[in-house]
């Protein structure tokens, strides 16, 4: 199996959700500490709206350390302008004023340097010194600091700071192994491998009853008419056992495989109805979409698609109803199945090749010598009876036809119970030669596909690596439109699925996706210059890069539109009656599979991280005022600035 290959994007979605991760979970009762983990751990992820409640709760339940004073004012400041800045969140500022009575460290000098940017935005400001001052910052916080206020390193700053930062992006965006392990989070951990076990040896009580009292019956009649003959009943007894068993043996294997050949055909007949799995259905859907794509990707050499899917389309149905019985009991996600579907299809795939798909009729059909073997045995058996019933007929004529009667009917039911008997004995030997063959191969493609996975990328080694993609197509679009950091007033962006993709979340996590459309908008004097690009993430390469210029009076309207389940859709309208839209969340066109229960919850965290509420900010006010807007929110934002200043700066008085 080709690792590159299925990791490819295949125009269907996959979605996995690692739910053995928690590191955005905050417990039902937490406290200060843990509440204020959960905050920092969000903000890391890129979710900022989701980071600020519970750090600014934290905070102000007393938790006010150098390092929780640090993460409060990044996660107010991040992805926000001043004047997005609620009262709430200045007076939850003064409120914290000398509670903070630790020591000076890493994490104070760093509220130092946040103080210093801020006041840094005024012209008369010493932008030196505040680059100086984040070099001397450990590089963690160097790092979070240029992350999470952004927006605010302009002026001065700004031309002192980008260069650096750009630079920093195109090192790490392939940091860490990036182009190795990035495939890797779209895949959960497989579950463990498991067969269907052979079923026991079922033989019922009243099966075994009557086996036995037939035999005796049988037995006894036989026994009964060698005593009338005695004299001539030696060869004829011994005609019967020889020929009773060359018959049971023979009849047992003639039985036994024509029930097989019976029980797989019809198994894999795509005409025969089924009874629906008692599993969820949206499970048994998930295993049915999943199989349709892998047996559409895994198409044998030299065979023709549709004749593939016609031939193999009950043998599908048969792998869903076997994936669905041995998973329905622990409710384990289907994603966490799709590694023993591949094994699956690849089997089939591979017997196909080999021509050996449909052996199993070949190895199941009884030989004639088997055949030949089993009427001799009843003829001989036949045989035997009849010279004894001969023989006593002559002796005692009503005796001998009453014992033949009884002998008859006891040797039927006898026959038909031992023959049973055996047949089930080897029915269980072959299901655990199946079952054993299965295990064995499950298990060397489940320990090679989890050694694959080993090394997968944390959520939050995500989230920094598609900050330095956003970088670095900020990058590329002010080296295409010739602009310096001095010329860019203020940026937004925002970044959507790009369909088709593969997505992942952990608990309480956004979606992260295998292709992003990203959209990047630089406001200049001389009006909007925006570049739009799809992002394999997997091998952090762009594609399709668009570009648009437009004049601030050219903005007619922005809209974005939320349908019930929480889908967003990005709508820029210019005068001239040119339309941008972008679909900022929503399931995947080609998907047929039905939306989690939670769906809207993950997609409302995955807006978090779309950097669409200061997109918004912006373009809606140029929407509104114009060019005029970027002058009134200079005025606005010079009336907030001290404000926030003196409240950063209390911190540390």
């Amino acid at each position: 199996m080709n690792v590159a290959e299925d990791t490819a994007t295949v125009g269907v979605q996959a979605e996995t959700v690692h739910g053995d991760v928690t590191v955005y979970q905050i417990p039902a009762d937490p406290t200060p500490e843990e509440r204020f983990a959960g905050g920092v751990h969000r903000l890391l992820g890129g979710m900022a709206d989701e980071a600020r409640e519970p750090i600014k709760q934290a905070v102000a339940d007393g938790y006010v350390t150098g390092r929780s004073c640090f993460y409060l004012i990044l996660a107010l400041l991040s992805g926000r302008t001043v004047q997005q800045l609620s009262k709430d969140d200045l007076h939850l500022l003064h409120d914290v004023r000398g509670k903070l009575t630790e020591p000076p460290s890493r994490w104070t000098d760093a509220i130092r340097v946040v103080n210093r940017i801020l006041l840094a935005l005024e012209k008369d400001a010493d932008a030196d010194a505040v680059e100086d001052e984040l070099k001397v910052l450990d590089a963690d916080l160097r790092e979070e600091v240029q992350r999470h206020l952004e927006i605010f390193l302009n002026g001065p700053v700004q031309a002192k700071i980008w260069a650096r930062v750009f630079d920093a992006a195109k090192e790490e965006r392939l940091a860490n192994e990036r182009l190795e392990r990035a495939w890797k989070f779209f895949h959960a951990d497989p579950a463990p491998p498991r067969v269907r076990r052979a079923r026991p040896v079922t033989i019922t009580v009243g099966a075994w009853v009557l086996t036995v009292a037939s035999t005796v019956l049988a037995a006894g009649t036989l026994a009964y008419l060698a005593a009338l003959a005695w004299q001539k009943a030696i060869p004829a007894l011994l005609l019967c056992a020889a020929g009773a068993w060359v018959f049971g043996r023979h009849a047992a294997i003639w039985r036994f495989r024509a029930q097989r050949r019976w029980a797989t055909d019809r198994a894999y007949d795509p005409a025969r109805s089924r009874p629906a799995p008692i599993v969820d259905r949206s499970f048994v859907r998930k295993l049915d979409h999943q199989l349709r794509r892998y047996f559409r990707r895994y198409l044998p050499v030299g065979a023709e698609r549709e004749r593939w899917l016609a031939e193999t389309a009950g043998i599908r149905q048969a792998l869903r109803d076997e994936v669905a019985e041995l998973y329905r009991e622990d409710r384990i996600p289907a994603d966490r199945v799709i590694w023993l579907i591949r094994h699956l299809v690849c089997d089939v795939r591979d017997r196909w090749e080999r021509g050996t798909l449909w052996a199993y009729r070949e190895q199941l059909r009884i030989p004639f010598s088997v055949k030949a073997r089993c009427v001799l045995g009843a003829a001989a058996l036949a045989t035997g009876a009849g010279m004894l019933a001969w023989n006593a007929i002559q002796v005692n004529p009503f005796a001998a036809v009453l014992g033949l009667i009884l002998g008859a009917a006891g040797g039927w039911f006898s026959g038909f119970g031992w023959v049973g008997f055996a047949v089930e004995r080897r029915r269980h030997r072959a299901d655990k030669e199946v079952a054993d063959r299965q295990r064995a191969d499950r298990q060397r493609d489940f320990e090679r596909w989890t050694a694959k996975l080993a090394g997968k990328p944390a959520d939050q080694e995500m989230a920094h690596w598609l900050e330095c993609d956003r970088k670095a197509l900020m990058e590329k679009a002010m080296r295409h439109y010739k602009l310096e950091a001095k010329d860019i007033i203020t940026h937004a962006f925002i970044e959507a699925p790009a369909f088709p993709c593969k997505r992942a979340s952990v608990p309480d996590g956004p979606w992260r996706y295998s292709r992003y459309t990203l959209l990047v908008f630089l406001l200049t004097a001389d009006g909007v210059r925006q570049m739009s690009a799809v992002l394999d993430f997997e091998k952090a390469g762009f594609h399709g890069q668009r570009r648009d210029n437009y004049r601030y009076d050219q903005v007619g309207a922005v809209h974005v539109s939320q349908a019930d389940d929480g889908y967003l859709t990005f709508e820029l309208t210019l005068v001239n009656g040119k339309e941008i839209t972008l679909e900022i969340s929503g399931p995947d066109p080609d998907a047929d599979e039905p939306e989690e229960e939670d769906e809207r919850t993950v997609n409302q965290v995955t807006l978090d991280t779309a950097g669409l509420g200061n997109t918004l900010h912006v373009l809606e006010g140029i929407a509104a005022e114009g060019k005029e807007w970027i002058a009134q929110e200079r005025r606005r934002e010079e009336r907030r600035l001290p404000l926030l200043a003196d409240a950063t700066a209390g911190l540390l008085a």
